[in-house]
């Protein structure tokens, strides 16, 4: 086991769709930020999983390992035996010990005797690693519902309104929830004492989706979140502000879109698909976007059949790649899980899936102005990465990482054991 440094704070920041490429933008405001930076380092970029999207990478970020071995396979699935698309996003449907198959850097502090708090982090639905969670959920009925109800009972009796988190969750208002979440993240520290606190904000994400990457609605954006971190520092106790060691780190980054592609339209004019993904589809095969890459599930249709259709769909416009199941470890997914597709496709930069159904047109004017989802190194999909405070060498020099390094760094402050991950240990900014 690693020797704790100086029995640190570790303060876990997820900016949820922060491109890597807006921390050289001059247009970003982040007083905030820029002065962590200048106490710490930055790395050159972060290559998040495939599909890059929140769910997937937010648990290689606190597993260290890539989805193959932990699990979270994308954000949108089909469930085979309902036949209907199931959102991950929010945790509406699974708790944490139902999707994940790794354990967390939480998981490995809480056996170690120390203790975690968490708010607004993605899979964490009735975790029993931490001390106390307010989990990213969506909808006003799960969070009364799936919220432990002691924390919930204790954040309104601290005056916080619980009765809008639903609302404030809306894409639009995220801003209000971040905000809320800032503030919830600074009660947790006060009340509980935390030896390690993950908080995550989320408006970034939800405005890029809206108006499209490094429109002014973002810069707003992230100028409202880098306010919201430094009303959390802020609002952090002395007896852990000299000992805090701050990652802010970011899930994946942003391509603009232009154009939507739809495979459900194509697959029902070629009689291969009925019904809908909120009904429940019959056929041969339907499918599921995860934006800026999709999942072709085979229904009814043998492996010739998705093969043939698998075909169809990539002569699409728009469809860039496309990989049968045997070829799932070159994205880094497991050959067999129960949420898996039978085929993979990623869009060309400019496009983004739908699930729609109706109409006739294959393409169409996109529903949201930004997305991601293809692979890592797709040009504007590199995350962000930033630690400072206790520990971390200043001005230290960090190329390119991994977004599954974050865990073992984490770990080895705590001075905990994190085993057999695929990430490494960033040692060239933790002093060990």
């Amino acid at each position: 086991m690693a020797t704790p440094l100086s029995a640190p704070f570790v303060l876990l920041i997820s900016i949820d769709g922060f491109a890597d490429f807006y921390w050289r933008d001059e247009r970003v405001k982040a007083p905030t930020l820029r002065a962590l930076a200048e106490d710490g380092a930055v790395a050159d970029g972060v290559r998040a999983v495939f599909p890059s999207t929140t769910w997937p990478t937010h648990v290689s970020l606190v597993t260290g390992v890539t989805p193959a071995r932990h699990g979270v396979v994308a954000n949108h699935v089909l469930n085979r035996a309902t036949r209907r698309a199931e959102d991950l996003t929010g945790d509406p449907i699974y708790d944490a010990d139902a999707l994940l198959t790794a354990p967390t850097v939480y998981d490995r502090a809480a056996a170690a005797g120390l203790k975690v708090a968490a708010v607004d982090w993605p899979a964490t639905r009735r975790s029993a690693s931490l001390a106390f969670n307010l989990p990213f959920f969506k909808d006003q009925r799960v969070f009364e519902t799936h919220t432990t109800p002691a924390v919930w009972a204790e954040l309104e009796a601290a005056g916080f309104p619980v009765d809008r988190q639903g609302e404030w969750a809306l894409l639009p208002k995220r801003f209000m929830k971040d905000t809320m979440v800032a503030d919830v993240a600074a009660h947790a520290v006060h009340r509980h004492a935390p030896d390690m606190l993950m908080v995550h904000f989320l408006c970034a994400d939800s405005h890029q989706h809206l108006y499209g990457p490094r429109a002014p609605e973002v810069f707003w954006a992230i100028e409202h979140i880098d306010g919201c971190i430094r009303r959390l520092l802020d609002a952090l106790p002395d007896r852990v502000r000299d000992r805090a060691a701050v990652f802010v780190v970011s899930d994946h980054g942003f391509l603009p879109v232009d154009r939507d592609i739809r495979p459900n339209v194509r697959l029902r004019r070629l009689g291969a698909l009925r019904g809908d993904g909120a009904s429940g589809f019959s056929g041969e095969a339907c499918f599921v976007m995860n934006h800026g890459a999709g999942y072709l599930y085979a229904l009814d249709g043998d492996a010739a059949a998705v093969r043939s259709l698998t075909a169809e769909l990539a002569k699409m416009d728009g469809v860039a790649a496309t990989w049968p199941r045997e070829r799932f470890a070159e994205l880094g997914l497991p050959a067999d899980h129960a949420m898996l597709p039978d085929a993979v496709l990623e869009a060309t930069p400019g496009y983004q899936f739908s699930d729609e159904t109706e109409g006739e047109d294959d393409n169409g004017a996109p529903k949201y102005r930004g997305t991601h989802g293809q692979r890592p190194d797709a040009p504007g999909n590199a995350a962000f990465f930033m630690a400072s405070g206790a520990g971390i060498r200043r001005g230290a020099k960090l190329g390119r990482i991994e977004s599954r390094d974050v865990a073992p760094t984490l770990a080895t402050l705590l001075g905990v054991p994190m085993p057999d991950v695929e990430g490494r240990i960033l040692t060239e900014i933790v002093d060990v």
